[in-house]
């Protein structure tokens, strides 16, 4: 009996493999007496039976099955890595994982089909069911998640992680997309990043973006050169350029235009379009249709027509100072002194318009509407000087023979020279009240003459009286 169970035992021995079943094979013989050195053929058709490839491991039907000078490659499952022929340094694990390469190098797939397609790709990295499927010539990858990275072919330097992430990405390069079927739609558009669940979701050939949050940014399909960060922000924006929103739900209206910067939860809400928006705050919103260069800042600022800033909801405004208790506030960092200045309204600038309305300042420096007042440095500027001893008054006959050839009063400007120089309203008030005290000063001499005239007409009539009794008694004699 024991004679027996050593002719079995030695049987077994020359067995070249031992079978399970009639379709398995746990170890199998090798397909050549010499395949190159240093390998490793596990499984029914593993490895190349004139290959020349060293340090492979090869464990599966199939796996590495035409490999020649391949070296360095380690193919785990069926078909994995089958059509390699000068690949390596390649590690491929999973039912069919970079079945078609040939030459491609540097490469590590893991998961059903991962890398099926790739052929001469290099230093991608795939992992997940299908990941990075119809890769050929596309390098330095990186794609993680069941179907990431399905379509690409041609695409370089990609990161895609997660479900569907970067599916329909063709031939985009140097895209970063992190969540589920984010990218899903970019076929083209390159140097993106996309981060958190749908963000740019529709993206197609849009370049340049950077979206951060769930659905951020998802209906973009062209749009280029976005950043747009918070959950939920840029859902209109499809094809606009250059924007930039920041926070929940940050939109920019009815809007395909772009060049509009958007910051503060909720901000950027109405009825509104247009380009070249500025809206900064919680809940800035605007409304029109054709909406440019408008600002909005401060939390419930409100904008509504193009080229304007508006500063808060029902707000003041400070301008050197932190407490502001009007509109607006100005304080200037020297005493008496406004701190507003008008380069382009000066002095020298000429009216345009007429009122009899004027501006003041009250005693606690609020701008309010005022009476009209002037005032002088000095006495000397007035015109008291007319009543002043030794005042010589023109000669009525000389101020005739002056306006006949000036055609206006002593001392008043002509109008042509008020209109070429203007006119300074203190001295012209002052100049005016002068001729006014003249003209009482004539008036003065006329009734002081008129008296004299009166007392001699009266004496007249007295010395005629006498005359005339005189007369009267000399005829009755």
């Amino acid at each position: 009996m024991k004679k027996i169970s050593t002719y079995y035992v030695i049987l077994l021995a020359c067995i070249p493999g031992f079978l399970w079943a009639q379709t398995n094979y746990v170890v199998n013989t090798p397909n050549s007496s010499t395949p190159a050195m240093f390998n490793t053929l596990v499984g029914p058709f593993a490895g190349n039976a004139s290959m020349s490839g060293y340090y492979n491991t090869f464990l599966g039907y199939t796996a590495g099955y035409v490999n020649a000078s391949g070296s360095n490659n380690t193919f785990l499952g069926y078909a994995s890595g089958s059509t390699n022929g000068s690949g390596t340094q390649n590690s491929f694990v999973g039912f069919a994982a970079g079945r078609e390469n040939t030459s491609g190098s540097y490469n590590s797939f893991l998961g059903y089909a991962a890398g099926q397609s790739n052929t001469i790709g290099n230093y991608n990295t795939f992992m997940g069911y299908r990941s990075g499927y119809a890769n050929t010539l596309g390098s330095y990858n990186t794609f993680v998640g069941n179907f990431t990275g399905y379509t690409n072919s041609l695409g370089n330097n990609n990161t895609f992680l997660g479900h569907y992430t970067g599916y329909n990405n063709s031939t985009g390069n140097n895209n970063t997309f992190l969540g589920y079927y984010t990218g899903l739609a970019n076929s083209t558009g390159a140097q993106n990043t996309f981060l958190g669940y749908y963000a740019g979701a529709a993206n197609t050939t849009g370049s340049n973006n950077t979206f951060v949050g769930q659905q951020a940014g998802q209906n973009v399909t062209t749009g280029n050169n976005n950043i747009i960060i918070g959950p939920g922000s840029g859902t209109a924006v499809t094809t606009g350029n250059d924007n930039v929103l920041m926070g929940y739900n940050t939109q920019t209206g009815q809007d395909q235009g772009g060049h509009h910067v958007i910051i503060g939860g909720e901000a950027g809400g109405g009825l509104w379009a247009g380009r070249s928006n500025t809206m900064i705050g919680h809940q800035t919103s605007a409304e029109s249709t054709d909406l440019h260069h408008a600002t909005a800042i401060g939390a419930g600022a409100h904008v509504a027509v193009s080229d304007a800033i508006v500063l808060g909801n029902n707000a003041n405004v400070g301008i050197g100072t932190s407490a502001p208790t009007a509109r607006l506030e100005v304080v200037a960092p020297e005493e008496h002194n406004s701190g507003i200045r008008l380069p382009r309204l000066t002095a020298s600038s000429p009216a345009t318009a007429k009122t009899d309305q004027f501006l003041t300042v009250n005693e606690r420096g609020e701008v309010v509407k005022g009476q009209y007042q002037l005032r002088i440095n000095n006495s000397a500027e007035w015109s008291d000087k007319v009543f002043e001893a030794g005042y010589q008054l023109p000669a009525l006959n000389w101020v005739d023979t002056y306006v006949k050839h000036h055609h206006h009063l002593p001392g008043i400007p002509s109008a042509d020279d008020v209109v070429k120089q203007g006119i300074d309203l203190t001295k012209l008030n002052a100049t005016l009240l002068e001729k006014i005290e003249e003209l009482t000063l004539y008036t003065i001499q006329l009734e002081k003459a008129d008296k004299a005239k009166q007392q001699e007409l009266q004496a007249l009539k007295t010395e005629v009286g006498e005359l005339k009794s005189l007369v009267k008694q000399l005829l009755k004699k």
